[in-house]
């Protein structure tokens, strides 16, 4: 009995140990972001693109908003790609070339630093709402979009997460 009481409590600590940055994301009309307070907009960039790396995930293309809409603040929407999810999702939904690749942007709003990424599960309404395998596999995907954000976030300033003692 002590053993089952030990291993609950295990368990509880491991859930809330891994959610422990979940409250540095937010979530507003179709999208997941983070606001940063700190740091600079080049290595805040450069932290937020090694975190795509660590998750396995491909930079394919970077677009230059800032200087595209010719705007002084830096603004950047990275287009993202795993091509193991990509021959994953291919045989779960054939078209998925029309939402690929994911999007993430990073820009400088005001004196902080704002990341977003879009919700695939809103992509899973438009195009596959009846396909419950697509769905399963974006929500693994949006999982790790999320992580990203809470990741490259607590790297910059600390959560207000508190673990029961």
């Amino acid at each position: 009995m002590k053993k089952l009481i030990f291993l609950y409590f295990l368990l509880i600590f491991l859930v809330s140990k891994s959610n422990a940055y979940e409250d540095l994301v937010q979530y507003e009309k179709g999208y997941y972001y983070v606001v940063l307070n700190k740091g600079s907009f080049k290595i805040v960039n450069s932290k937020l693109i090694e975190e795509i790396h660590n998750h396995g995930w491909d930079v394919i293309h970077t677009i230059n908003v800032d200087k595209t809409s010719k705007i002084k603040a830096p603004y950047k929407t990275h287009l993202l790609c795993k091509s193991k999810y990509l021959e994953k999702g291919i045989k779960v939904f054939k078209p998925i070339g029309v939402i690929i690749p994911c999007k993430m942007a990073i820009y400088v709003e005001g004196n902080k630093i704002k990341i977003l990424v879009e919700d695939v599960m809103e992509l899973a309404k438009i195009y596959a709402s009846d396909n419950p395998d697509f769905n399963k596999f974006l929500l693994k995907v949006k999982e790790e979009m999320i992580d990203i954000l809470n990741k490259t976030a607590s790297r910059f300033q600390k959560s207000k997460y508190t673990p029961y003692e």
